[in-house]
């Protein structure tokens, strides 16, 4: 379907949330971290976001086409029985998984399953389909992995949501509308520096283009967990706050609001930007680790063990601990707000730093400007043809990593 163009020029203007597309209209995509990056401490073995690890590989599936498409990831060597369910939603114009794959196989082997939606067929995806598409992902995924008793079977009752930018606002759209979109009741939920808007002005969060549940829906046991970054100046910390203000079915020792804190003593400054939650093979870190990483594991240890609550809910010292700087000093702590505080989602949002460690300007170095709307946007281009596909063979593509 040919996507139309003045809808194509408003999202490629005001919606690049996350990582920019592969497609002919898109931008340059962005990269998610430096090429290279200095020695830091080393990874802990133990607990939430270490490298203790139930299973040792994790084996891909590949299904579906356009907006419909999703990657499945399951655990592997061993590979167990049942294992709970993860719907992880990517940022904009994410279509595969590359970004996050770190990510995506540290959740998988700590023995989960984990469903990645593509969500948009192309950048003119209509924002009012992120969270059904998502869904029809997840649906899909667990139907599939049904139909053969030897393959990991999900178990629906656990099931937790986590995503990025523009999939960090969809996360909490889908906990507020999981019965009408038909997933399990979710019982965990991090929407990770959720945006609606490419702008860390709280005024243009507020009329982003992204649709807004009623958070109010989100069940009263989901353990909720916004977070944002203090130096994010692609969306700032209005979405976040939106969420978590107005999540007041959720109980509030079930609900923390979270800002990652910049740290500058590590040989390279430890930025808190739209770009930290990435995390390509090989390119993740004590942001990962004691962080983001960190969070879900202690997030979903506690809703679908009971354990690992501290590590993620409380203001606790296990969770705003975040390891130590390259100089053996103790890294920036993480700064929680529990879950019966007030807070305004309109209060005004400056970014600390830039990118690179230097003091916000209002400039952002090293960044591509964002494009104008072109005048006339050109015709999309004629899709290829798809490929004939065998009915005697399964259409699933199988990888072991």
């Amino acid at each position: 379907m040919r996507p139309r163009t003045v809808l194509a020029a408003l999202v490629l203007a005001l919606l690049p949330l996350g990582f920019a597309a592969r497609a002919q209209q898109a931008p340059k995509p962005e990269t998610p971290r430096p090429a290279e990056k200095p020695a830091l401490p080393t990874r802990h073995d133990k607990g939430p976001g270490s490298t203790e690890y139930a299973h040792k590989s994790v084996t891909v599936h590949e299904h579906g086409e356009g907006a419909k498409r999703y990657w499945l990831y399951t655990p592997a060597d061993p590979v167990p029985k049942d294992a709970p369910v993860v719907c992880f939603v990517h940022g904009f114009g994410a279509f595969e998984p590359p970004p996050y794959l770190a990510w995506l196989k540290h959740i998988c082997m700590r023995g989960n399953i984990v469903v990645y939606p593509q969500y948009q067929a192309t950048v003119a995806e209509p924002t009012i389909n992120f969270a059904p598409n998502s869904a029809e992902s997840v649906l899909a995924a667990m139907a599939w992995l049904k139909e053969d008793p030897k393959r990991v079977q999900p178990r629906e009752k656990d099931f937790a949501i986590v995503g990025h930018s523009a999939g960090g606002l969809t996360t909490a759209n889908l906990a507020a509308d999981w019965e009408k979109l038909k997933l399990p009741r979710p019982k965990a939920a991090m929407p990770v520096q959720p945006g609606r808007a490419f702008s860390y002005r709280s005024a243009d969060q507020k009329n982003g283009l992204i649709p807004l549940s009623e958070f109010n829906r989100i069940p009263e046991d989901c353990l909720l967990l916004p977070v944002y970054g203090d130096s994010d100046n692609t969306v700032g910390h209005w979405c976040a706050r939106k969420v978590f203000a107005d999540a007041t079915t959720v109980k509030a020792e079930n609900k923390n609001l979270v800002r990652f804190v910049t740290c500058l003593r590590c040989k390279e400054p430890s930025v808190a930007h739209h770009r930290s939650p990435g995390a390509p093979e090989n390119l993740h870190d004590c942001m990962d680790w004691y962080g983001y990483w960190k969070l879900f594991d202690g997030l979903c240890d506690a809703a679908f063990y009971g354990k690992n609550r501290v590590y993620a809910l409380g203001n606790t010292p296990e969770q705003r601990f975040m390891g130590k700087c390259s100089d053996g000093s103790a890294h920036d702590e993480l700064k929680v707000t529990l879950g019966d505080a007030r807070v305004d989602p309109d209060e005004e949002y400056t970014p600390a730093y830039n990118d690179d460690g230097t003091p916000f300007t209002g400039a952002r170095p090293g960044r591509q400007p964002r494009p104008a709307p072109p005048r006339e946007a050109p015709p999309a281009p004629t899709p290829a043809p798809a490929p004939k596909k065998d009915p005697e063979k399964d259409p699933a593509k199988e990888e072991e990593f």
